[in-house]
This record gives structure tokens, sequence and C-alpha cells, in this order.
């Protein structure tokens, strides 16, 4: 994970999540390349909430095949 730029804009975002089963947020972390984790379920249980993240992660994974093939035939 790459640092901010010094010239970075600031944001903020706010999100409801009073309907939220289960949340993750990943920041960076305090040493380089490094991340911190904040996460929960309630009202699904953690089985479940782990089943849906890996679900996740197996797209992103399959998305980011597909655009370094594609990458890789523009080439």
């Amino acid at each position: 994970m790459s640092p901010q730029p010094d010239n970075a804009e600031a944001t903020m975002t706010a999100i409801d999540g009073r309907d939220a089963l289960a949340f993750v947020i990943i920041r960076p972390g305090q040493t380089e390349g490094g991340v911190s984790i904040e996460a929960a379920a309630s009202g699904l249980s953690k089985q479940a909430a782990a089943y849906v993240l890996r679900h996740v992660a197996q797209q992103w994974e399959d998305e980011a095949a597909g655009a370094s093939a594609r990458k890789d035939t523009t080439a």
C-alpha cells in the first residue's frame, strides 16, 4: 500500500451503518505496507460474515486477474 501524496485531499465519508450486518474498515497501518483492520458482525454470524468476505475476495481476485490478462494482451 502506498502512502497518500502530501498534496492529497483529505476526505470524510459518512456511512449509515444502522442496518449493516457486518463491516470491515481497512486503514493504513503504522508501518510501511501495514494496515489496521476494524471489523465486527452483529445480526450475522461471524462464520456467515467470513463466507461473504471470501466471496468478495474471490470476485476481486477474478477482476484483478481479468484486468491483468487484458493488460497483457494489449501490450
